[in-house]
């Protein structure tokens, strides 16, 4: 993939960081501490880094799970993830037939915010049913 999103932890920002860059040749573009634009406390910060098209996000938690802030994203639609052992899709159901659930938190807690709408309308591009009701 062009854009690729890599979670983890603070305890390994540093060496996840350092093989991106020395190994595989990424420069990082630059860093935000970017818990409120993504409505999702479990985030710390985020790397960005390009090598010619290819870009990768490195999301930071504070959390000890670096699964932490995927399971609080806005939809059903991007709870899937890809470890070093298993390929793991959330809600395989819904996902293969293009279906998505809204987070609750969106909008019981008043965390919808324009980035929480940008991520939804992209996967309402793709041809993705998203729904508040499950």
């Amino acid at each position: 993939p062009r854009d690729m999103d890599i979670y983890t932890t603070e305890k390994f920002e540093t060496e996840v960081l350092d093989h991106l860059k020395n190994v595989e040749g990424y420069e990082c573009t630059k860093e935000m501490v970017r818990k409120t634009d993504y409505g999702n406390t479990a985030i710390f910060k985020v790397h960005k880094l390009v090598r010619g098209e290819l870009q990768v996000d490195i999301i930071i938690t504070h959390w000890t799970c670096a699964l932490a802030p995927i399971l609080q994203f806005h939809s059903t639609t991007v709870m899937n993830y890809v470890t070093v052992c298993s390929i793991v899709c959330l809600y395989p159901h819904w996902t293969t037939v293009n279906k998505g659930f809204i987070h609750p938190q969106m909008y019981l807690e008043n965390r919808t915010h324009l980035h929480t709408l940008y991520g939804l309308m992209k996967y309402k591009r793709q041809g993705f049913l998203l729904s508040a009701n499950p």
